[in-house]
C-alpha cells in the first residue's frame, strides 16, 4: 500500500458537506484495508485566483494509505461530485500524521485579530513618525525662507533711501 495526500476544494455553497465527503472517503479507504492518518475541514478561504467564478473555497485534507483500487475509486468521485471544485492527490513517502501548515495559518490567523483588539501601542508607528518628522523639516525650512525674504526687503529699502 502507498501513501497519499489528497487536498479538495468545496463550492462555498456547499460546504456544509465537507464532513460527509471526509467520512465517505474515510470509509472507501478503511473498507478496502487502508489507514486513514489525517483528515482535517479546514475551511472557508479566499482563493488566489477564482476557480470556476468562485474566490472562495472550503479546503479539505487527507492523509491515507490505501491501495491503487482505493485511490482510483477517490479520483472518480471527485469527478461526478459538483460539490468539489479542485483536487490534488499527491503520492507519499511516509504518513503525515501531524496538523497541517493549512491549519496551523487558520489557527494563527484567528488569534491575530483577538491580540491586536486588545492591546493599543502608545507608541507612534513607523509611518506616523515618518510623516511628522519631514512635515517639520519643511515649515522650518519655509520659516528660514521667509525670514530671507524680509532681510532681502529690509536691505531694498535701505538701499533705496537717499543718503543725507
Amino acid at each position: 500500500m502507498r501513501h497519499y495526500e489528497i487536498v479538495f476544494l468545496i463550492h462555498p455553497d456547499q460546504s456544509n458537506q465537507t464532513d460527509s465527503l471526509l467520512k465517505k472517503f474515510a470509509t472507501l479507504v478503511s473498507d478496502s484495508g487502508g489507514v486513514v492518518h489525517r483528515s482535517e475541514n479546514i475551511g472557508n478561504k479566499k482563493l488566489t485566483y477564482p476557480v470556476q467564478e468562485q474566490f472562495k473555497a472550503t479546503y479539505a485534507l487527507m492523509n491515507i494509505e490505501c491501495a491503487k483500487p482505493a485511490i482510483e475509486e477517490i479520483k472518480n468521485s471527485f469527478k461526478f461530485n459538483d460539490a468539489i471544485i479542485r483536487e490534488l492527490v499527491v503520492g507519499k513517502k511516509i504518513a503525515e500524521t501531524e496538523e497541517s501548515a493549512l491549519t496551523k495559518q487558520k489557527e494563527e490567523e484567528e488569534e491575530i485579530p483577538s491580540r491586536e483588539g486588545n492591546r493599543k501601542s502608545s507608541k507612534p508607528s513607523i509611518s506616523e513618525v515618518a510623516i511628522k518628522k519631514p512635515k517639520k523639516e519643511l515649515q522650518e525650512k519655509d520659516k528660514s525662507a521667509e525670514q530671507e525674504k524680509l532681510e532681502e526687503k529690509s536691505s531694498e529699502k535701505k538701499e533705496k533711501e537717499p543718503n543725507s
